[in-house]
């Protein structure tokens, strides 16, 4: 009775200092939770309060806020190695991520696809007309999203690069277009030949816009609200890109003076070679494509969404050294809750309960996964502990309830029992640096445990808290990568039957369009990179962009074998024309794109590598796999 009357504390000097030493590294509530176990390292908690503004103001107040911390402990640097954590600080770090990345890699693809335009086309007419378009493009996308009120995330930090590329796409077909008929018509004036240029890429043009749409189009299906907004922004992009381009090119065009066009020539351009790869070892490129696709396969039955929050940081940043600080020697990060119903009122008098909930306390203490472990029951462990060793009685516990301290009873008793709801609340943070940890599985085995071995009713009790809700959205990652995959591939034939109309010409375009992305969802599961947040969305615009690919070269070579009938004749002039096209624009996107792999957040660099790797892939599919399967089966390509 008389430890809850005056409270002993370390600021009234009632305090014996040398026990309280010990009593934070040994005692339940302050060992691995403030201080480590070894006593070596010390947390300083620090609550923010809640604001009531916009998410503007909230996000500005909270920048601030990291910002001072930041500066105060710069002043304490060389007393000792201090590290800043927590959610807030973390939410606060990558918004400030994405805004640089948003900011400094789009400046840095636009440097990049401006020097690879300046050396495939060398001429500053060639260079400076698709990336201005391209960028005004991005630009009025930005606009758009700023006027509908919609909040670039982490799944669409890229949308700036991205329409960059998609843009781009377009006005390089239409400049080598433009420089074709130049160079098959030099007397025709510019207006002529820019109109002409329009005509006869309008159709392809608008056919891979609409393909590209129904790709990000499947997004929309998906279980995650960020995946379908990007989706839409896409979707929304890509549109403006065709009719900015379309006309702004006519325009721009006819304000300048008819360019020089220089005869080039084709006999050893890499395309020609490919022509003549594929007319060779057509046969031997089928069979090693098989032994591609058969490893590719059992990389795709690895693949998994088991990933660490932690990893999406290098470990140079403040917040993989904060976090793993935390994890390592201070209980562990995310919040692992389980909130039991029905036990609150019954708690202080069943001493059975009392029991049951000590021993479901320690065997999540048990599990390797956990870190610190909070209950009603650690209040129980210090009454216990301040008891001699015996546990209270009812009697003892009412007394200790009732003439507990408002600030103890903030610690020990508010947030893991509710009277008002009659529930007891369990926390148990979950050590993210456990390399065996598998989130799904252990939510599960713990959920059984409760079952089976403490005869929980099932509706009796919930899991809930960062860790279930960060293992919800990876499961739902998963589920989604593979709806938006069979939505998108059957958008895609629908479409090449409307394109095409030709039921084997569909099917023939369709199979090398899913190399990009079986290619890139195979070296994830080989190279146990897992899906998160941003590469979910990858295996979409991989098809997307080899769709575009063999949308156009259909298309020109359906134009060109008019000429003779000849699908081998054909297809050394679709290489030599648009396929020439398809390889600059593919090789400018990719190595653009390459940009990303210098960014601090683990996720754009798989972003930006894996894009490249799609464009890459998808352009040497169409110019090999899709011109093979064209010469092997002579589909009827109409009149």
């Amino acid at each position: 009775i008389e430890l809850t009357g005056d409270a002993i504390t370390i600021d009234n000097g009632k305090a014996d200092m040398s026990f309280i030493a010990g009593e934070f590294r040994r005692g339940p509530l302050y060992a691995d939770n403030l201080v480590s176990l070894d006593g070596k390292t010390s947390a300083l908690l620090i609550s923010l309060k809640e604001v009531d503004k916009s998410t503007e103001d909230v996000n500005d107040a909270l920048a601030d806020t990291v910002q001072s911390i930041r500066a105060i402990m710069e002043g304490y640097s060389k007393n000792a190695q201090l590290y800043l954590g927590g959610v807030p600080m973390i939410r606060n770090d990558i918004i400030a991520y994405i805004a640089s990345d948003l900011v400094l890699f789009s400046l840095a693809v636009v440097l990049v696809m401006s020097i690879m335009l300046a050396l495939i086309f060398r001429g500053i007419r060639w260079v400076l007309l698709p990336i201005g378009i391209s960028v005004t493009g991005a630009l009025i996308m930005t606009g758009v999203l700023g006027a509908l009120g919609w909040k670039v995330t982490v799944i669409s930090s890229n949308f700036f690069s991205l329409l960059l590329v998609m843009t781009l796409s377009v006005t390089i077909h239409l400049v080598v277009r433009f420089k074709e008929l130049s160079q098959q018509t030099p007397e025709a004036d510019v207006n002529s030949l820019t109109m002409l240029t329009l005509q006869q890429m309008s159709k392809p043009c608008l056919f891979t816009t609409l393909t590209t749409i129904a790709a990000f189009a499947s997004l929309m299906i998906s279980d995650v609200r960020p995946v379908i907004d990007f989706g839409w922004m896409m979707a929304i992009g890509v549109t403006i890109a065709l009719a900015l381009s379309f006309l702004s090119f006519p325009i721009l065009m006819s304000l300048l003076p008819k360019p020089k066009i220089a005869k080039h020539s084709t006999e050893f351009a890499f395309t020609n070679k490919l022509a003549n790869f594929t007319h060779q070892y057509g046969n031997q490129l089928i069979i090693a494509l098989t032994l591609i696709v058969t490893i590719a396969l059992i990389g795709v039955s690895k693949l998994s969404v088991e990933n660490r929050f932690i990893d999406y940081f290098k470990k140079s940043t403040e917040i993989h050294q904060g976090l793993s600080l935390i994890d390592q020697q201070l209980g562990g990060t995310m919040s692992l809750e389980i909130v039991f119903d029905d036990m609150a009122s019954a708690y202080w008098v069943d001493d059975f309960l009392r029991e049951d909930v000590h021993n479901i306390h320690q065997y999540m203490d048990s599990l390797d996964a956990t870190g610190k472990v909070l209950s009603i029951d650690t209040l129980m462990q210090i009454l216990t502990q301040a008891n001699a060793s015996i546990p209270p009685t009812g009697f003892l516990l009412m007394i200790a309830k009732n003439q507990m301290p408002d600030f103890a009873r903030e610690q020990v008793l508010d947030p893991y029992l509710s009277e008002s709801e009659n529930q007891l609340r369990l926390v148990a943070r979950i050590r993210e640096t456990d390399g065996a940890l598998k989130r799904d599985k252990f939510i599960n085995e713990v959920r059984a445990h409760l079952i089976n071995e403490f005869n929980l009713e099932p509706d009796s009790f919930r899991m809930t808290g960062v860790f279930v809700l960060y293992n919800n959205l990876l499961q739902s990652l998963f589920t989604s990568q593979i709806k938006t995959i069979a939505l998108v591939f059957a958008m895609i034939f629908a479409m090449f039957l409307f394109i095409f109309r030709s039921i084997s010409l569909s099917i023939l375009a369709l199979i090398p369009n899913t190399l990009p992305s079986l290619l890139i969802l195979g070296i994830m599961g080989l190279a146990n990179i897992p899906l998160d947040l941003m590469t979910i969305t990858i295996a979409a615009i991989a098809i997307g962009i080899g769709v575009d690919n063999a949308i156009h070269y259909i298309h020109r070579f359906k134009s060109e074998f008019r000429v003779d009938q000849d699908y081998l004749a054909t297809m050394y002039r679709s290489h030599a024309s648009i396929g020439l096209a398809m390889f600059y624009t593919s090789i400018t996107v990719a190595i653009g794109f390459l940009v990303l792999a210098l960014s601090n957040f683990i996720p754009s660099i798989y972003f930006g590598i894996f894009t490249a790797i799609a464009m890459l892939s998808a352009v040497l599919a169409n110019l090999t796999l899709l011109p093979k399967l064209l010469l092997m089966f002579k589909p009827n390509m109409g009149k």
